[in-house]
Formats: C-alpha cells, structure tokens, sequence
C-alpha cells in the first residue's frame, strides 16, 4: 500500500511527503537532544547556526531543511532520469533515512552538508550530452566545497568531480581545471577573510586539521541502532543486488547516473574514516545514494506484497529505535 502510493507520480505526495516527516520528527519534539557544540565547526556552519540557540527554532529549521532535501533528490532523480520511471519514492525514503535515529533531530552540519550535495549532483547529472559542461562542473566544485565548510569530512566528495568528469564526459583538460578552480574559489574566499583576521592558523589547525589530530572512536550506540541499521543494510544489499544485475537494461543517461551515485555512496563511506567519532548522524551522507538505490529495488520488484512487507519492516525498524531512544 504504502510502496505502491509514492511509487507513482501522485501529486497527493506534496502533502503526505511533509506529513510523514512531521509525524517522525515529533520524537525530536519530545525529547530533543543538545545542540551540537560550534567549537571545532567548520566556518559556514559555525556562523549560520551558531547564534541559533533556541531549541525549538532549531529543531524546525532542521526539519523544514530536510523536508527541501527530499524534494529536491526526488526532482533531480526525475530530472536526470536516474531511476526507470518518475516516482515520489526517493523523497519518502529520504525523509525516513533522515528521520532514523534521535541524533538527526537538530540543525547538525550534515544537514546543510546534503544539500549542497544534492545540488552538486544535479549540475553533474546535468552536464550528460552537453557540448561544453563548463558551468556545470565549476559549479559542482564550488558547491562540494561550500559542503565542506559547514562539515569537513564532506572533503571527501571532491574526487567524485573526477569520477563524473570520466563517467560522463569526453576529455576535455579545461574541464578537469575548471572544476578545479571551483573547489579552490570558496577555500581561497575563507582563507583570505580569516588571514585578514589574523587567525588562518586557528582555521587551520581548529577546524580542518583537527579532525585528524586524534584517533577514531565510536559514540554511545544502542542495541537498538545495531537492529535498525543491520535491517537497512540487508535491504541495500538486496537492492545493490539487483542494481548490479539490472545495469545492462535502461537508457545509458540512467545507467551512467546509477554509476554516479554508487561512487557517492563509496565517498560517504569515506566520510565516515574522517569523522572525529562514529555516530548515528554520521550516516546522513549514505541516505541520498541509498534512497535512490532502495526506491530502484521497490520501482523493480514485481511482487508487490514482499515490497510492502520489506518497507514495513524498514519503517517499523526505525519507529522501535526511536521509541527505545526516549
């Protein structure tokens, strides 16, 4: 029932999409948890949430942001046409990835971090077949980077401009330097403001090299997070499953933006290494490839029920850690 609703392209989505997270984020109303510290923050995330420090406003503005990002992944999947056929999947998978755990509650850095992702994607997904992707690439750079300001592990996501350039694009050297320069604009505009300041080392050494100045260590994780997290691998391994064998079919603009996102999804993962401690919201980078990538799997399955059933359990899932998180 539920798969096959947002499967379509119902326009009734805009409403039940926003209900739906509203619905998850009440747990985040009751209980919500501390706002993450600005010391160590990154610059852009350190001077735009840094003076939000009322609670309620925070959580909201969290909320309205994450509620952006699934439509805007569900328009730049239907786009670019990433998945087989437009469905409102990708936006509702979205929203409950994002909604998986009590530590998503509150305007965290990943949060700006995705949507200057998910922007970066689409200028790429957007150069396919283009005489010259000039614009597109500078402007995926500039954006990968300013998602990099606000969370720093987000660094990672630069070599996926190489990826895109290979995947995508016949050799073309101005490209590759354009995208380059990209990256460099919003490091150069930062450096230069905080050098004027007097305190680049405290840029430096603060902010971007700290997350390298100390060994990796897990947070607190509950058994229930193990649960929750272990069923949502199972499901992404039955979808990558079928993703793999599923490539030779489909046009090549979708086949090539599949191919895209499994290279997002392994910088992610890649994310995670740099991250000063593992925890639950560390994750919100692999929600966008696995949105996609689960909403392939159900758009594809042919016997409906065991799609409902495996979303069931996938939702019921995360509704179990949240209730164990209160």
């Amino acid at each position: 029932m539920f798969v096959q609703f947002f499967k379509s392209n119902n326009a009734s989505a805009y409403i039940f999409i926003p209900l739906l997270a509203i619905a998850l984020w009440v747990f985040g109303y009751i209980h919500p948890v501390a706002i993450p510290p600005v010391k160590h923050a990154m610059p852009l995330y350190e001077h735009l949430a840094g003076p939000l420090s009322n609670i309620w406003v925070n959580i909201s503005i969290a909320l309205i942001l994450i509620i952006a990002e699934a439509f805007l992944l569900n328009y730049i999947v239907n786009e670019n046409e990433v998945l087989t056929r437009p469905s409102f999947l990708p936006a509702m998978l979205y929203i409950i990835f994002m909604s998986s755990n009590k530590a998503m509650f509150i305007l965290h850095p990943l949060i700006f971090g995705n949507f200057f992702l998910l922007i970066s994607i689409h200028r790429l997904l957007n150069s396919y077949r283009k005489d010259k992707a000039f614009s597109q690439f500078f402007d995926a750079g500039f954006l990968i980077a300013i998602a990099s300001l606000f969370y720093f592990p987000y660094i990672v996501f630069f070599p996926l401009l190489a990826a895109a350039l290979i995947i995508l694009r016949p050799f073309n050297w101005r490209e590759w330097i354009i995208s380059l320069c990209g990256v460099l604009c919003p490091y150069i505009l930062v450096g230069t403001v905080y050098f004027m300041r007097g305190t680049l080392d405290y840029l430096l050494y603060d902010k971007m090299l700290f997350y390298f100045s100390k060994q990796l260590h897990l947070g607190a994780l509950s058994g229930s997070f193990y649960f929750t997290n272990s069923v949502q691998l199972s499901i992404l391994i039955l979808a990558g499953a079928r993703l793999f064998t599923g490539l030779n079919t489909g046009s090549q603009k979708t086949k090539k933006g599949i191919v895209i996102l499994i290279w997002f999804l392994i910088a992610g993962i890649a994310s995670i290494a740099i991250t000063q401690e593992v925890s639950t919201s560390c994750f919100a980078a692999l929600a966008i490839p696995a949105s996609v990538f689960y909403a392939h799997y159900f758009i594809n399955l042919k016997r409906n029920w065991l799609a409902e059933i495996l979303f069931l359990l996938f939702i019921g899932s995360i509704i179990v850690n949240l209730i164990s998180s209160l």
